[in-house]
């Protein structure tokens, strides 16, 4: 039997949740269980959510669920994932994890048109007066086996210039510096090995293997240029064009 009390309290809990941050369009209804405890709805979480789950479920099976009109479904196959929003807030247009997903992805995109290493690319890109193919894969530069131990992923390399058969690498201070400052030791990847060791078996992979296939291979480190104490190169465009410049000189004469 459903508790209208508890379920009044639920919606004053929800309601006060949203009505501190306004700019919250969505939450997952596990998260929301502190507030429940705080409100003496609940007197502790277990599993991750399932006090407040259980509700949901039963009010799902009764046909009860406009009693949360905060209330968001998702269902996928057998599965419903259960979120609040605020009342008068329409559905999202799309599955709230596959949004998040979308956001990472935005904001992982953001940071890489602003790293060090798209700067030095486009400085190259107006010394070879050609736009390089970013992230570019060669068929036959690959990772070490997957856990299937038959696939391999293509390695991508920085930097590709079809004009001048040039592959142009930019290292950053994990490339360069002690690995133990970017990688946690006991932290293994699938070859066995950690991230950073995993980096610099890629990077000689790379350095023997675009030669050995006909392709030129120009490193550009950080430390070239002027850096701060967090390894930001510090930017001046007209210098550090000027340094590219003398980078690939030999290049740009071909």
């Amino acid at each position: 039997m459903i508790d209208a009390l508890k379920i009044n309290n639920i919606n004053n809990a929800i309601e006060a949740f949203f009505n501190k941050d306004s700019t919250i369009k969505i939450v997952p209804a596990k998260e929301l269980m502190q507030e429940f405890i705080k409100a003496g709805i609940f007197t502790k979480d277990n599993k991750n959510g399932k006090p407040i789950r259980d509700i949901l479920r039963e009010l799902d099976r009764t046909a009860q669920l406009e009693l949360i009109p905060y209330l968001h479904a998702e269902r996928k196959d057998d599965n419903t994932f259960w979120y609040f929003k605020p009342k008068n807030e329409p559905a999202p247009s799309t599955p709230y994890k596959q949004e998040q997903a979308s956001i990472k992805k935005e904001t992982a995109s953001q940071a890489r048109l602003l790293s060090d290493e798209t700067y030095i690319i486009d400085l190259c890109d107006t010394v070879l007066e050609q736009k390089a193919e970013r992230q570019k894969r060669f068929d036959f530069l690959l990772g070490d086996f997957h856990k299937d131990g038959v696939s391999k992923t293509k390695l991508p390399v920085d930097a590709f210039y079809q004009k001048y058969n040039l592959v142009i690498e930019f290292k950053e201070a994990q490339h360069t510096a002690s690995k133990e400052i970017f990688d946690k030791p006991d932290v293994k990847t699938v070859s066995g090995v950690n991230r950073g060791e995993q980096r610099l078996i890629y990077d000689q992979r790379r350095a023997s293997l675009l030669p050995e296939n006909g392709i030129k291979l120009i490193e550009i480190s950080f430390d070239m240029f002027k850096y701060d104490s967090q390894n930001n190169i510090i930017r001046n465009t007209q210098l550090d064009l000027l340094k590219v410049r003398e980078i690939l000189k030999e290049i740009s004469l071909d």
